[in-house]
Formats: C-alpha cells, structure tokens, sequence
C-alpha cells in the first residue's frame, strides 16, 4: 500500500520553497500595468510565469495561454484530469499583518502570508500531489493537468478564456474551498447601486475596494469641529469594542472605524465597517444613505431586513455591503450576496428595488449561476473517501458553500479543501495562515483522491 503522507514529507521543504516564491508576488489586479499578455497586470504576469517555471523545471510540458491561464500536463492519457487553481490575490491591510503579508514567512509551524491557503499554497500543494503520483510511475488512465489563472477573485475572466482555447478536463476539483468536499455552490450577485442623496453634515464616506470581502475600515468626512464628535464617537467604539479614531482636517472631522475583515461569502465572520459607521452616524446625522445602511444592514448578514432572506439546500442566502463611495452627493455602492439556487432572480429583483424605491436610489445586477454535483456521484465519493481514510472525520459530510470557486467554470467538477473543519486559515484576513500539517494532510489527501480517480 503507497504511503502517500510519507511521500509527501519527503518533498516538504520544496514544496514550502515553492510556496514562498509564489507567495513573494504581489499578484493583485492591475490594470494599470494591464496589456497583451498580461491582461491582469504585471504581477499577475509575473505569477504565471513563476508557476510555469516551476513546472519546467520538474520536466513537465508547460503552456502559457495568452497572459489569461497556464497550465502543466503530468503524466500521459487520453481523458484529462482536471486540477484548477489560482495565483491572484486579494489586497491586504499591510498595518494589520504580524509580518510581512508577501513572503509566506516560515513560524511556528505555520506559514503567515497573502495566498498561502487563498490559493497558492494549495495549488502547490495539488501539483505536488499529481507530481508524487508520477514520480512513483502509478499505473493511470488519465493525464493530469494543473490549471492555474490570474483573475478568481475579480470574476475568473482567467477561465473563461482559457476553456475558449482549451478543451474541459474530464472531470477535476479545485483546491480553493474546504474539506471534506463541496457538492454545491451558492449563485453569486452584485447589485450595484447609484443615487444622488443630499449632504447635510456628512460630505463623503468611504469603504471596501472589493464587494467580495467584508470591508474592514471605514471612512467618514463631516462638517464641524473634530471635538463635536469625539466623545460621542470615543463612547460608541468602545460600546462595541471596535478601533477607530477621529482627526481634524481643515474645516471638517475624519472618523475612521475599523471592524474586520471577512470573506463576502461567510460575512456573519466579519464586522462590517461601513455598516457599523452608519449605525454610529445615524444618531448624529438624518443622511439618508446612513439611514437607508443602518435600516437594512446593520445587525443583519441574512437578508431579513430586506425581505430577502431564504434558507434552502445549500444553506442561507447572504448579504454583504463591500464598497461605499459617496461623496458630493454622488452614490456608489456595491452589495455582494450568495444566493442558493431556489431562489430566482425576478424575487431578488422585486424585493431589492421596494427597498431601495424608498431612497431613490437604482440598481443594476446580474445574478450568477449556481453549481450543484449528486453527492452520490463517483466524483464526490471518492473525494470524500480519501478525505475520511486520512482524517478518521466521518462527522462532516459532503456540504454546500457561498464561495464561488473555478468549480463554476467547467462541467463535473467541484472544491474540494483545503481549509479543515474547525481550523481557520483567515482567508482574505489579516495574517492568513496554513499550518504545516495540514498543508502536508491536504497534500496526501490529494493524491490518493487524484489516483483513486485516474489508476487504470
């Protein structure tokens, strides 16, 4: 019988190597830098090629596909095996990181830094279980092929094209969720939304770069003296033990509040800044963008207030408000939620536009698609018998999730790992981690998932 753990341990410092260099790259979205080639910016780019170079250096073929997606093919077969990751990140909050958030810096244990379980350190982590099964010259039936883009978290653009040039894998899984396997996944939507409101003394208010993150820090510029608010403010963040603070600038007041950062798809895990501001300024001002987030948001991640909220198969819809900009009266807001597949888009629509009617404000969205894979099917049943034979966990079964995941890009296929039951890699939070076990768990789990799936 293969020792698949074993194997693993013996490529541990490597595969942490690997890790780090990928970690080194700040791949965030840029379009600044954006152009042929490197249609996400040049970090992005950078990424790609540091993937590519990996595999070239373990022998492999390797294809670079417009700047968009690349990919590795280990081993040899007619049918594909498909895994997909991916090597852009989310920005970071670099004040509230123990360390430096792009270097994947090696304690206790743990690797600390952006990516390292959000999602190259399971990329990684996958292709070195691919890699381990072709190194031990498994009898297969199916290539693998290691997929990785530059776009997940900005709308998986990256895919999208990449299937244009590419055939689907026969089946596959991508390591960008949880264990013990992910069967469905939640439809995705932004309502973006644009008003005029009338200033009284709030003249701008700003929070959240990405509607798929609970927006950690607040900003908010009043008329009037800093000393109006401060106590009132002072008294109010302690309240709710929440950070911020207030500064005069020129002739108006600055309040910042910082809350907590989360994924937009488990939101109820953060503290939404902009909402907790608004349910401070409410007392303070009649603005009728505070009053429109304090009555619809403020206490709220489900949609109850809205009239929205509906808990089905895969679990509860969820609300998340991820960017605010308003300012000279002008209203730009965009509202992240997780849909569970019975719910249709026109009883979104009508409840959404009820509620916003009442401040004038208006909307625009398009409601994503769903996933949902049998559990019963050999795909999901095999991932999930590898996941029991190495953890003994028969307690946590086959599950759905709001996160949408590559899984949404190509037929049969589904998330599957890497974050364990109970543990918290802080995914899009300060100081994401990864445990060293677990990391090298998730990667035995991998492949014997991958060759009881492909062993001829």
């Amino acid at each position: 019988m293969i020792d698949f753990l074993e194997e693993v341990y013996k490529r541990k410092d490597k595969m942490i190597e690997d890790i780090q260099t990928l970690c080194e790259i700040p791949s965030i979205l840029d379009e600044t830098t954006a152009n042929e080639g490197q249609p996400f910016g040049k970090t992005c780019r950078d990424a790609l090629d540091a993937m590519l170079e990996i595999g070239e250096r373990d022998g492999f073929v390797c294809e670079n596909v417009d700047g968009y997606a690349g990919h590795i093919d280990i081993g040899e077969g007619e049918e594909t095996f498909g895994i997909l990751g991916h090597l852009d990140v989310v920005p970071c909050n670099e004040s509230g990181w123990n360390s430096e958030p792009y270097a994947a810096t090696l304690k206790n244990g743990k690797l600390y830094g952006r990516g390292v379980a959000d999602d190259k350190g399971p990329l990684i982590a996958a292709y070195y279980a691919a890699k381990i099964i072709h190194e031990l010259n498994l009898p297969v039936k199916m290539k693998t092929r290691v997929i990785f883009g530059c776009n997940e978290e900005n709308g998986s653009k990256c895919m999208q094209y990449y299937f244009t040039k590419k055939p689907y894998p026969s089946m596959g899984f991508t390591p960008d969720a949880e264990f013990p396997v992910v069967y469905g996944e939640k439809a995705g939507v932004n309502f973006k939304i644009i008003g005029e409101i009338e200033n009284d003394n709030l003249i701008g208010l700003y929070s959240g770069n990405r509607a798929n993150i609970v927006p950690e820090v607040c900003e908010a510029y009043l008329t009037g003296s800093y000393k109006q608010y401060r106590e009132s403010f002072a008294e109010y963040l302690s309240a709710h033990q929440l950070d911020g603070y207030v500064e005069e600038e020129g002739n108006h007041t600055k309040l910042v509040l910082i809350g907590k950062s989360a994924h937009a798809s488990t939101p109820e895990l953060g503290i939404n800044g902009a909402v907790y501001m608004c349910h401070y300024l409410s007392t303070i001002s009649q603005n009728q963008l505070v009053q429109f987030i304090d009555q619809y948001f403020y206490n709220d991640c489900y949609g109850e207030k809205l009239g929205i909220a509906y808990t089905g198969l895969m679990g509860p819809l969820t609300v998340n408000l991820g960017v605010i900009n308003y300012k000279n009266g002008h209203v730009n807001m965009i509202i992240d939620m997780r849909v569970p597949h019975e719910v249709t888009d026109e009883q979104l629509t009508a409840k959404m536009q009820k509620c916003l009617n009442i401040y004038g404000l208006k909307e625009t969205h398009h409601l994503g698609k769903a996933l949902y894979i049998d559990p019963q099917s050999e795909l999901i049943q095999k991932l999930h018998n590898a996941y029991v034979e190495f953890t003994g966990d028969h307690n946590h079964q086959p599950q759905a999730i709001g996160g949408g995941t590559y899984a949404k890009t190509m037929p049969n296929c589904v998330a599957f790992g890497i974050e364990f039951p109970d543990s918290d890699n802080k995914i899009h939070q300060n100081n994401e981690e990864i445990s060293i076990d677990d990391l090298m768990k998730a990667t035995a789990i991998y492949a014997k998932a991958i060759y009881d799936l492909i062993k001829e």
